[in-house]
């Protein structure tokens, strides 16, 4: 579906995510972001081809809810879930929402750079607030987050709640130009991932190509309905020399525009 190279790595009244003091949360997110640092490198036209995978598989599925997960913890999926979210929010009718489930190890909000302590999915589903209260603007266009929120002891408990499962068929059906991303914590080690996975219209999984093992990745795979399973994506590839070349260039057919004498 994927393959990165290992040299790179909302509606109305949502709330803004404050940058915390370390600037506008577009700005610093950018930088983490390929798709917005470099959008003519060579894993943004990967990300790209994700994104057309989604918008137009090749069964011709509706794909609006989907699940981001590895094998095993250090895989890249935020990176990977946060840059399809980019990816996806760059066409022009597409509304994007994060959702981080991964209570255990938490890490969308850090990578957008909301303030530590940032309100979160976890107190939505403690029924402590409602759900407009822990959506926030990321400061990229048509791009909002859910936080996880801070650390829960059952988090397992707490994303198989009927809530959760209601929030996600809820934000899917109250949105018609909307997309959920959901980074979800491998399921290897969170069993909560599988019953993530049963509400969602697709799964995309991260491996990373100097880490994750094959036993590892068929195990995760059989822990999946693998027809919801629309592609892999191989993190931390060494990039054949010269791919991306002659699409960096915003002139026709990736030509160079001749220098004025």
């Amino acid at each position: 579906m994927g393959v990165l190279s290992k040299r790179e790595e909302t509606p109305d009244g949502e709330h803004i995510g404050s940058p915390g003091g370390l600037g506008p949360p577009g700005e610093v997110a950018a930088k983490k972001l390929v798709t917005l640092s470099d959008p003519w490198g060579y894993s943004s036209e990967q990300f790209r081809a994700v994104k057309t995978s989604i918008m137009f598989p090749a069964d011709g599925r509706d794909i609006r809810t989907l699940l981001v997960t590895s094998a095993v913890p250090g895989e890249g999926k935020t990176f990977v879930a946060a840059n399809i979210a980019a990816s996806l929010a760059g066409s022009m009718d597409n509304h994007v929402l994060i959702v981080d489930s991964d209570m255990r190890r938490p890490s969308m909000a850090e990578f957008f750079s909301l303030p530590p302590g940032t309100s979160g999915l976890d107190l939505y589903l403690n029924h402590r607030c409602p759900l407009e209260d822990v959506i926030y603007r990321t400061g990229i266009d048509k791009l909002s987050l859910i936080p996880a929120g801070g650390g829960v002891p059952n988090p397992s408990e707490l994303i198989t709640s009927s809530t959760m499962t209601q929030m996600i068929a809820d934000v899917r059906a109250r949105y018609s130009d909307r997309y959920v991303i959901i980074d979800s914590p491998p399921p290897l080690f969170a069993p909560e991932t599988i019953a993530i996975s049963k509400y969602v219209d697709g799964i995309v999984v991260v491996i990373r190509n100097d880490k994750t093992q094959k036993k590892s990745v068929a195990e995760l795979l059989d822990r999946l309905d693998r027809d919801k399973v629309i592609g892999i994506v191989l993190n931390r590839h060494n990039a054949p020399f010269g791919m991306g070349y002659g699409y960096r260039n915003p002139s026709p057919y990736g030509k160079k525009p001749s220098k004025k004498k």
